[in-house]
């Protein structure tokens, strides 16, 4: 192809290339004149106070929510210096903490409280029933609770009214605790049922199960009767020495004994 006929190749497509721009120069000035004049329109006009008003109430929006949003912030902060002092006032270590630590130690700070106070609810009602038990007769001594029964029972069923009380038959953990309960039954001057009887291997054994190694026998005790497989304490003792072996449907008195809860203590 000789140079004439690709230079006309060339100045056709510039001339094709300028067609096209001014077209769409021409549409483009078309599109713009024809939103003018809808602008200009009374609907275009609705139309922009619209979104004006729309763009208004919203750019009042955010900033309501963000002045909402620091002042959140602020009293937050507020809140955090002020338990910041508290802690402070508890143990200065606390004063170089972050937020973040300063409302884990509230927290903590805060279980423990909540753990006291329910402690101190459960000690409050332990106390109102010691008051009770008090006024119902029973006698404290090292913490523990007794009661001196004025009915007479069966060992056995004795054991069972203890047990109604939320006690058991007496078991003397001690030589003092043994003199303190021989006093009062010589006091009395009553025959009471304690906590131990005989096995049937023929040995003398507590409630619990434990063997009684430390006895307190009176005079001429344990006897060889037979069935006298269950203790009463005497009021007429031997040195304090109150223990008898009598048969256990033998109606007389008892003595129970409450242990404490560990919120007594």
């Amino acid at each position: 192809m000789g140079k004439p006929a690709l230079a006309k190749r060339a100045a056709f497509r510039r001339h094709a290339v300028s067609r096209k721009r001014k077209r769409k120069e021409k549409e483009t000035a078309s599109a713009f004149h024809e939103l003018v004049t809808f602008f200009k329109s009374p609907t275009g006009e609705r139309l922009i106070v619209l979104e004006i008003f729309i763009f208004t109430v919203m750019t009042l929006l955010i900033y309501t929510l963000y002045q909402k949003e620091l002042q959140k912030r602020q009293e937050f902060q507020m809140a955090v210096d002020m338990i910041r002092t508290v802690l402070v006032g508890i143990d200065p270590v606390y004063i170089d903490k972050e937020d973040l630590e300063i409302l884990a130690a509230a927290q903590n700070i805060s279980e423990e409280m909540r753990y006291f106070a329910n402690k101190n609810d459960e000690l409050q009602k332990e106390i109102d029933i010691l008051i009770e038990n008090l006024n119902d007769g029973w006698v404290i001594y090292e913490r523990t609770l007794y009661w001196f029964s004025s009915e007479v029972a069966s060992w056995m069923d004795a054991q069972k009214n203890c047990e109604l009380e939320g006690a058991n038959l007496l078991s003397a953990e001690s030589v003092e605790e043994q003199l303190f309960v021989s006093t009062e039954v010589q006091n009395l001057k009553k025959v009471y049922w304690i906590g131990v009887f005989k096995d049937k291997g023929g040995t003398w054994k507590w409630l619990s199960g434990k063997i009684a190694s430390e006895t307190y026998w009176n005079y001429y005790e344990p006897n060889r009767e037979p069935n006298h497989d269950c203790i009463a304490m005497s009021f007429d003792c031997y040195y304090n020495k109150c223990w008898m072996a009598v048969k256990c449907d033998l109606p007389i008195n008892y003595v129970c004994k409450k242990v404490p809860k560990d919120t007594w203590l």
